[in-house]
């Protein structure tokens, strides 16, 4: 799922205007009831805890320093065993991600910045060198006209399924000939927002290979609104006692989702549910592997609950 950091991280790298950074932080909690394991004779209930943090260190109209950092935990009330190892499905998984990022604007309007991003997702976080992520990006912002530009990267992870931990260089155009329409095209993600009228907002967001975002929010009064999305998403993890340390274990679901949220100045709340389908888990180095050493869990609901806090 892309996480706070993540996020937080690529909407920085969009923004033309430095010295404008909240601190923001949020708590979230989804509930996945019991649902069948196929072909095990057994179930999983999974219940995930989210914290993301964001603030400003100091900042002015040419230069930025922020830290962003996120903590998720998720409780697997399971006796699934991944089928080809025997080995069983880990009862807790953590993810914690932190790192900071910078910017400086040019006094001819380009901007550069860069990303580092340091943590851990395992069932024993940070239990070794192993189990540690390493992601950094560094990034230059060049404006076409009023409201367009180009926008390059150089990304690097040392855990990276295609490339191989080596340095992967990325080129996206953001067109934006309104503030009611803005289009990303490139690599390494796409997006459109578009309002077609002042209280509908459309969304989509398409990272490689296997991400995919799509929503749709209606204003109904100034601070309540309605939307329902889309999402095919992924995370994955390090197992400490993995047999092979090139391996992940892989989760992949789609979801169907509708909710509520009630923003105010400095707090949000937000309430969602729906229905995640094409559930799995499997161990290995790539989505190929998929078939392999897999766990298939049945379609069931899901509940989320989220409070927002920024100043």
């Amino acid at each position: 799922m892309l996480n706070p950091v993540d996020a937080i991280a690529q909407e920085q790298w969009l923004t033309p205007k430095l010295g404008e950074l909240q601190l923001r932080s949020d708590f979230r909690e989804t509930y996945y009831p019991t649902e069948r394991v196929r072909e095990q004779g057994t179930t999983l209930r999974i219940l995930e805890e989210r914290f993301g943090l964001s603030f400003p260190i100091w900042q002015n109209s040419s230069d930025e320093l922020s830290f962003t950092g996120s903590v998720r935990f998720q409780d697997l009330d399971t006796q699934a065993v991944l089928p080809a190892t025997g080995v069983s499905l880990p009862g807790n998984l953590w993810e914690i991600k932190f790192g900071p990022t910078y910017r400086h604007k040019f006094d001819n309007g380009w901007i550069a910045g860069a990303n580092l991003t340091v943590g851990s997702a395992s069932d024993e976080p940070f239990h070794s060198i192993d189990e540690l992520i390493v992601r950094g990006t560094g990034f230059l912002r060049v404006p076409q006209g009023e409201r367009n530009a180009w926008f390059f990267t150089l990304n690097y992870s040392n855990y990276s399924e295609h490339f191989g931990g080596a340095p992967v260089p990325g080129i996206d155009y953001v067109y934006s000939p309104s503030e009611r329409f803005t289009l990303v095209v490139g690599f390494p993600f796409s997006s459109v927002e578009w309002r077609p009228f002042e209280k509908l907002t459309l969304q989509a967001t398409y990272v490689p290979v296997r991400t995919v975002k799509a929503k749709v929010t209606y204003e109904v009064l100034r601070p309540l609104r309605v939307y329902a999305g889309f999402d095919w998403d992924n995370d994955w993890y390090l197992r400490a006692d993995r047999q092979r340390t090139s391996h992940r274990l892989f989760y992949y679901e789609k979801r169907l989702t509708g909710g509520i949220r009630f923003d105010l100045k400095h707090v949000g709340f937000e309430v969602s549910g729906g229905y995640a389908f094409d559930r799995f888990y499997f161990e290995g180095y790539r989505y190929s592997h998929r078939n392999e050493n897999r766990i298939d869990i049945h379609n069931g609901p899901f509940v989320i609950g989220k409070v927002g806090v920024r100043f």
